[in-house]
């Protein structure tokens, strides 16, 4: 008997999940020329997507979860029934790239070096990396001519991982930051991924000045969003970590911090989606007083 309750709770788990999966949609936006954003809806299915849309065909930043492909399939087929003929990888983790298993040979997949590297130590039998690596990889930067446009690529070292490429749209001005920009929510910095916030400060300071303020930013995560967005976002970033540096200063423990909940003022990030206030506190903690980045 308790054998069939487990099983029974176990199936009704699995059927949540795919009830859930299922509910999730890919939505398709304009943004300028012939760029396009895409994000989920009704739930996660990935990081976001940004899509070039010409005569040459079909040309992606990042690819979602593989779960995804046929809904990001048909978002594109609204404006396209070319092909998918590249795919540029933001950085190493699954909810950008996991997609690129389900590409095929005609599709050639581009990212950092240090993407391949960190898919082939990730491999594992029971969860393989082998069919997501990229065909072609760069280190610092390099450029593509896509349907009529130049597009820019650029390695930041040591940001949110050790393997992030900014692509850039020269005509169109839109900027694809991957994980390095989440826009309204707290983001999320490992050291463990080759992560490290001080850093990915400088380097989001460095592409404020490097970039036109009128671009188009697209985050790892949220909304479609602006160059004074990112900038409020490194304002953000920089308070938060002094607040926690003082406190360490004044001898607080992060128990004492969280008790007396000294990053409030943005507790509205904290509910944006991906980490709450605490988790953040506690993932600054470490990054600046016991990792001492």
């Amino acid at each position: 008997m308790k054998k069939l309750i487990i099983l029974l709770f176990l199936y009704a788990q699995t059927m949540y999940a795919q009830k859930s999966e299922d509910s999730i949609g890919v939505r398709i936006t304009k943004i300028e020329g012939q760029l396009y954003f895409l994000d989920c809806v009704n739930g996660f299915g990935g990081g976001n997507v940004a899509a070039s849309i010409g005569d040459d065909g079909i040309l992606l930043v990042d690819d979602l979860y593989a779960s995804m492909h046929a809904k990001l399939q048909a978002a594109l087929k609204q404006f396209s029934d070319k092909p998918v003929r590249m795919v540029i990888n933001s950085h190493f983790h699954g909810d950008h790239i996991q997609g690129n298993k389900n590409f095929t040979a005609n599709t050639i997949v581009i990212a950092h070096e240090n993407v391949r590297s960190r898919l082939l130590k990730n491999n594992k039998p029971n969860a393989s990396t082998l069919d997501m690596l990229p065909a072609v990889t760069f280190t610092d930067s390099l450029k593509i001519n896509f349907n009529g446009e130049e597009i820019q690529l650029f390695h930041y070292p040591n940001c949110h991982t050790d393997a992030d490429a900014v692509t850039y749209f020269t005509r169109s001005k839109v900027l694809h930051l991957g994980d390095m920009f989440f826009f309204e929510m707290f983001p999320a910095v490992y050291a463990e991924g080759g992560g490290n916030i001080r850093q990915l400060v400088k380097t989001l300071e460095e592409i404020l000045r490097r970039f036109p303020g009128d671009t188009h930013v697209i985050p790892g995560h949220g909304m479609l969003a602006t160059m004074g967005d990112l900038a409020a976002y490194v304002d953000m970033l920089k308070e938060t970590m002094r607040i926690v540096e003082l406190n360490s200063i004044k001898g607080k423990t992060l128990e004492q911090m969280t008790k007396e909940k000294v990053l409030a003022k943005y507790d509205a990030l904290g509910n944006g989606g991906a980490q709450t206030t605490d988790q953040y506190l506690a993932m600054l903690y470490k990054l600046l007083i016991t990792d001492k980045q």
